[in-house]
């Protein structure tokens, strides 16, 4: 089935003014989705939308085309009428019963049935049974004939199914990933590329969804290799600031279109649309955008390349560490969809979302960001429902009251509580509507209007809700009595509850039933991690945060202390590995570099010692861990004796211009000095070392009046009178003289000790002070002979 005629079915809505000769495919286009055949409505609907029901009437009735289009077209109409209807500000009221032209049946409880992993359906979401009825019928057409046509609408009803939970589904996961594999298959019978880069942008929002951050980085390149696209950020000269008389370096987009590729203007895809409006930034010092003093090479970019864009900037926000520094990269490719003249509705409004949300952080932003926020919430105009639809799954955009929600935020942030109560209280958003009453001192006015609410109808939510309004565990109890002993959230809030209350070893048991039921919660799995690392089980915190860091791979924190219950386990190896891993989400933390130096030098990658140390002192400007610089000195000299010596030159040289750093840094620590004399290349080098670290040892004067100080100063002074000797004997013309320096340094240094040491007398130090004598002697001996 899957021509191109047949692909008109997707109705992505981008090709105006479209002329077909199928009545159905007319229909659809024209955005006039209202069931035409009541009485196969009704045919569907008295079968309770049973699977194996709807598969024997469908069945029936394969070999008939008309019969399939017709079927095709119900589906269809029913999930663009939940999107329509979920993702606009006018609302729009239709009645089941007049839509169906029959009664829902009253034994299927939607919010039941599409309640997955425990999870309910968000309670803002309008018509449900719109989903459930589309996507019962889509999942039966594909199992009867295993089209792409069907199978990408199935796709589409899971990932919509999973925005209208209130969190993430592990089943629900699962059956994407299925489906996306089939259609990465099918992808390739594709001929129009276009319609390919499409059905890559959808799989990637659908990992997004769920943070799978490599998945999405595949099929956003695979997307833009495919579409042409080239986006790279540069610096360019600009004024940001409109009394700026310094002409600075600014972050700008460069955009490249492969010419080769055909594609359709914005203009001729989405001229139609009418876009929000983009509210300018009035604001006293900053400019609306940057003024760039050269010309930026951007292309005029097509909607679906704006779309791309879009992904770009939303697998940027998952994937990095939110600071400046990701805001900053983000805005030159926001304002590149912004900038364009048309293209799609939801990449628009998706686009000055997120620029919202980006913006709230800033004092001098924050009113641009409620204003457009505001006009994007309080828009009525009625614009058209094909123009809402296209590339609506592409665009990543959720669902419309999730808009107001972003407002109440944004009022939030700026002080202004009472605003933002009103707009959670619109939404019946009770956690937001709990933060806002405990920050106006209300915290037991939370209570009651929860308690209300759980007068007129009780769920999970509001009775987990009002344990953390009263920190009163016996709601916590009641709302999984209420669940049947089948709630993640009831024991996920039990679990935080006791967490913020640091009795780690009884929230352990909660968090566990909490992820058994619904595995892909990431907060779960991180608090799990902490609690068990802190009561040291450390084969339940290595699970909980092996789980925590495929789920979230970006987050230092996880993977430090994944190494550090490595470290704890035996297993140094893993917990390189681990370490490593941290170091790609945040190469600035010390305490990272500290934990790679000390496991690094366990597991013998010496190199990643020397590097870590040289970061540790551009982050500290200090490191005197004798221990580890001792091993490190002990494997490098024993690498040079052992194995490749180009490998193990190259890593002394590394070390040597380690130590030079740390001396000059702590110059009086002698035994820093005797390891850098240790790995020093030559006996002059080795003996000037050995000077420094005596003045080390010797500044305060004491040293004689402790044997075992004696001891230390006697055998630092035998090498050194040793090496200053070597080098005067291995010396070449040019080095005499310097060597002589040296030597006659070295036998004062060796009189001063053993004058002192034998003032002292001490039994001990007998032996060694006749060893330092003898090498005296012989040191003496030669100088008399070569002057």
């Amino acid at each position: 089935m899957a021509t191109n005629l047949n692909m008109m079915y997707l109705c992505n809505f981008d090709t105006r003014h479209v002329n077909f000769d199928n009545e159905i495919l007319k229909k659809l286009w024209t955005g006039k989705w209202h069931m035409e055949d009541k009485e196969m409505c009704k045919q569907l609907l008295s079968c309770r939308l049973k699977n194996d029901v709807l598969l024997e009437i469908l069945q029936k009735h394969s070999k008939d085309n008309d019969f399939t289009e017709k079927i095709l077209d119900i589906a269809i109409s029913a999930f663009l009428t939940y999107c329509n209807i979920n993702w606009s500000t006018v609302s729009e009221n239709i009645k089941l019963e007049e839509y169906f032209g029959t009664e829902w049946p009253k034994d299927v409880d939607v919010y039941t049935t599409l309640q997955r992993d425990s999870e309910p359906l968000c309670s803002n979401i309008l018509h449900p049974e719109l989903l459930y009825f589309s996507s019962q019928i889509f999942n039966t057409l594909y199992s009867i004939d295993q089209d792409l046509v069907y199978l990408w609408w199935m796709f589409r009803s899971k990932v919509m199914h999973q925005r209208a939970l209130e969190e993430t589904s592990a089943s629900l996961f699962n059956d994407l990933e299925i489906i996306i594999a089939k259609l990465n298959n099918e992808s390739q019978k594709i001929d129009n590329n276009r319609l390919k880069v499409l059905l890559f942008i959808e799989m990637a929002q659908a990992y997004l969804i769920y943070g799978r951050i490599q998945k999405v980085e595949e099929y956003l390149m695979k997307a833009k290799e495919l579409a042409g696209l080239k986006l790279e950020l540069t610096g360019v000269l600009g004024k940001r600031t409109k009394y700026q008389q310094n002409i600075l370096p600014q972050l700008a987009l460069t955009s490249e279109l492969d010419t080769t590729i055909q594609r359709d203007s914005a203009e001729m895809s989405h001229g139609d649309s009418e876009l929000p409006p983009d509210i300018e930034l009035q604001d006293d010092l900053r400019l609306n955008k940057i003024q760039f003093i050269e010309k930026i090479n951007q292309s005029e970019l097509p909607s679906l390349e704006q779309t791309l864009c879009l992904l770009t900037v939303q697998y940027i926000q998952k994937s990095q560490p939110k600071d400046d520094l990701m805001t900053e990269e983000l805005q030159p490719y926001i304002e590149a969809v912004l900038s364009q003249q048309k293209g799609p509705w939801s990449t628009r409004v998706a686009a000055l979302l997120i620029r919202c949300k980006l913006e709230a952080n800033h004092k001098r932003t924050v009113e641009r960001a409620m204003m457009q926020c505001e006009t994007i919430v309080n828009d009525k105009t009625d614009v058209a429902a094909t123009t809402r639809m296209s590339y609506l799954w592409a665009s990543g955009v959720a669902a419309a009251w999730t808009w107001r929600q972003q407002l109440g935020e944004l009022y939030l942030s700026a002080g202004l509580v009472k605003a933002a109560l009103e707009q959670f209280q619109m939404l019946q958003l009770w956690e937001d509507i709990v933060v806002c009453y405990t920050m106006l001192q209300l915290r037991h006015k939370a209570a009651e209007v929860i308690q209300q609410q759980i007068d007129v109808k009780p769920t999970v939510k509001l009775y987990c809700l009002l344990g953390d309004a009263t920190d009163d565990v016996s709601c916590y109890e009641k709302a999984w009595e209420f669940s049947n002993h089948k709630s993640s959230r009831a024991q996920r809030h039990w679990g935080n509850y006791l967490f913020s209350l640091k009795k780690y070893e009884e929230c352990i048991p909660h968090y566990e039933k909490s992820v058994d039921i619904n595995s892909i919660q990431e907060s779960v799995w991180a608090r799990l991690g902490y609690a068990a690392l802190l009561t040291e089980k450390w084969e339940l915190s290595a699970k909980a945060y092996r789980r925590y860091t495929y789920l979230h791979p970006n987050t230092f924190e996880a993977w430090n202390n994944l190494a550090k219950v490595y470290v704890k386990q035996g297993d140094k190896q893993r917990a390189y590995r681990a370490l490593m891993e941290s170091l790609r989400f945040n190469y600035d933390n010390w305490k990272v570099w500290e934990n790679i130096v000390l496991v690094s030098m366990d597991t013998g990658h010496v190199e990643d010692v020397v590097r870590g140390v040289h970061r540790l002192l551009d982050l500290r400007d200090k490191y005197d861990d004798l221990e580890v610089l001792t091993l490190l000195v002990r494997a490098i000299v024993d690498q040079q004796e052992q194995g490749d010596a180009d490998s193990a030159a190259r890593l002394r040289k590394r070390a040597l211009e380690l130590f030079g750093r740390i001396t000059s840094i702590h110059q009086n620590k002698p035994e820093i000095w005797q390891l850098y004399s240790h790995l020093s290349t030559n006996y002059l080098l080795k003996a000037q070392r050995l000077q420094k670290a005596y003045k080390g040892y010797t500044q305060s004067g004491n040293w004689p009046n402790n044997p075992d100080t004696c001891m230390k100063v006697m055998e630092l002074t035998q090498l050194l009178l040793q090496h200053s000797l070597k080098a005067r004997q291995e010396a070449v013309d040019n080095e005499k003289q310097q060597a002589d320096q040296q030597l006659s340094s070295a036998r004062l240094t060796g009189q001063a000790v053993i004058r002192a040491v034998e003032k002292q007398d001490w039994p001990e130090t007998k032996t060694v002070l006749e060893q330092l004598k003898n090498i005296f002697n012989t040191v003496t001996d030669y100088m008399k002979s070569i002057m």
